[in-house]
């Protein structure tokens, strides 16, 4: 067996391992990813990326790739119920389609206030090829047709054994952590023997039929994203894939009536199709079947020592708002520069507990949204969901470990409204700013460091960071905001936006997240930062 030592071994190629791969290079780490498959997905799961996953991929310069990517589903928008589709109403369909373009106007304006990205529509076949290719580019390395058979952790490592499922080559491989980015039925999950909660599969099982068939007598470009079929025998959903002539469809079955995903051939799966079209003479080809349910799971521990539970590995939650895989993806950038800083021997390692303490936090919010919001579907129209917004489950949650400092006025955080102020836990606010002669966010000002926003005379900050920074060997980067700083204000007032003073400062995290705030001036700029780094890290 060939022995080899990486810093992180990553399990699993989806989106949430692939965006491990691209942060964790981003700090210089070296990994190694395995995927079990032989590339990636073939199958259009995984549509809808939420603005502040775009956010994220924006940091990775990965944003108009995607956007790119996107742009054949850019303009559908909304859903209609009909019997068939050969019996939608022309006329009907427009009134509908007029209503769904003032909500979605209304919509991105809501985006836009709080965010230099907007949401996007790409595939799982469309978008782990960009990041994979993005990977192929830096540092780390990828194998598919690679499955981890076997590992045991210790207190200097975790030691995985794979195999090559082409060629039955086994390799030992050492690393100082694994990250379990597995899928739903992750193996190293039930090797930990972590239990999950949860109700279960409460939204029925599906079959997922991926075709291609010409709707264009029926259906114009850029209409729907969601077409309900209320036909009872093939009672489902209709999806666009391309805009064009792609397409996905949801038909339930049911096990306790002794259905299985085995009873749908190609041949029964056509004729569905065409029952839910309303034709008989379409031809259709069929790319792939897939079944999967609509459940509601999560582990009750995203850590076990030195592995990490990523994605669906650690929560599972109904389709319904699009969060599953967005979950994913912003726990894999949680925890790549947690993993970098203590590899670099930058903090200790118990700031790798905060991981399970933040982002277990934002699962469960997420999934009670999810599974609410799907239930409001399920009864058609009769609303169970709670006081939260869409928007304050997408970026609006706050974090509580301690790689946060709370202030001592702190009052319990609101989830029934939007509220990013700069309050240490929450996502640093959005604004426009003129830096180095160009139009960005106070977003594209962090990523790779901790971040200190200052006011425009920002000298006493300057010289505690650059003495931090040196002291502990972590770099922070200081930017001076204000109407004559190094970043000059677009709009928006910084202090009033970050409830700040002229003097205050407030410190980013890598992943966006205020770390800590001080709003007046301090007399000992030098030493407060110190304790302030020295108690986030050590």
């Amino acid at each position: 067996m060939i022995h080899k030592h990486v810093p992180v071994l990553i399990v699993g190629g989806g989106l949430s391992g692939l965006t491990s791969a691209l942060f964790l290079a981003r700090h210089n780490v070296d990994y190694l990813l395995i995927e079990k498959h032989t590339g990636t997905a073939i199958h259009p799961k995984a549509g809808g990326i939420t603005f502040r996953t775009m956010e994220i991929f924006r940091q990775l310069g990965l944003e108009a790739a995607i956007r790119t990517a996107s742009e054949p589903l850019d303009n559908i928008r909304g859903r209609i119920a009909v019997e068939t589709i050969k019996s939608i109403d022309p006329e009907k369909l427009e009134t509908a389609e007029n209503s769904q373009k003032a909500l979605e106007k209304e919509r991105i304006e809501n985006f836009e206030k709080v965010s230099p990205s907007k949401p996007a529509s790409c595939y799982q076949i469309e978008l782990e090829p960009i990041l994979l290719q993005a990977a192929k580019e830096g540092k780390g390395h990828i194998r598919y047709n690679t499955e981890l058979i076997d590992y045991q952790q210790g207190d200097l490592g975790v030691t995985a054994t794979i195999i090559n499922r082409e060629t039955g080559t086994k390799e030992k491989i050492r690393s100082d952590y694994l990250v379990a980015a597995d899928g739903a039925r992750s193996t190293i999950r039930q090797h930990t023997k972590i239990p999950t909660t949860g109700r279960g599969v409460i939204g029925g099982h599906y079959i997922n039929i991926y075709f291609q068939a010409d709707l264009s007598r029926f259906l114009k470009p850029s209409q729907f994203g969601w077409i309900q079929i209320l036909n009872p025998e093939v009672f489902g959903a209709l999806i666009t894939v391309n805009n064009r002539d792609e397409w996905i469809y949801h038909v339930a079955y049911n096990p306790t009536n002794g259905e299985s995903p085995e009873d749908f051939s190609e041949e029964r799966c056509c004729e569905i199709l065409k029952k839910a079209i309303g034709v008989s003479n379409l031809d259709i080809v069929i790319f792939s079947i897939l079944p999967w349910a609509a459940a509601e799971q999560t582990a009750t521990r995203f850590q076990d020592n030195r592995v990490f539970l990523i994605g669906d590995a650690a929560h599972l939650m109904p389709p319904a708002g699009g969060f599953g895989s967005n979950t994913g993806i912003q726990d894999a950038h949680n925890l790549a520069w947690k993993l970098a800083a203590v590899i670099h021997k930058q903090a200790h390692s118990r700031l790798l507990q905060t991981y399970h303490d933040e982002r277990h936090y934002a699962a469960e919010v997420t999934t009670e949204y999810a599974s609410n919001l799907l239930f409001s579907v399920i009864k058609k129209g009769v609303s169970t969901l709670n006081n939260m917004d869409h928007l304050v489950v997408t970026v609006g949650y706050k974090y509580n470990s301690t790689a946060i400092i709370e202030e001592n006025s702190d009052t319990t955080h609101r989830m029934d409204q939007l509220e990013l102020n700069g309050k240490p836990g929450t996502r640093a606010p959005h604004m426009w700013l003129r830096y180095q002669g160009k139009r960005i966010s106070t977003l594209d000002l962090i990523g790779e460091n901790f971040a200190l926003f200052t006011g425009k005379d920002n000298s006493p900050w300057l010289t505690a960071a650059r003495n931090v920074s040196s002291h502990l060997g972590v770099p922070i980067n200081v930017y001076g905001i204000g109407s004559q700083g190094d970043c000059v204000e677009d709009e928006d007032s910084w202090e009033a936006l970050y409830d700040v003073t002229s003097q205050g400062a407030v410190l980013i995290r890598p992943d966006g997240f205020v770390a800590w705030r001080t709003k007046e001036g301090a007399s000992n700029p030098h030493l407060l930062l110190k304790q302030v780094m020295a108690s986030i890290l050590w």
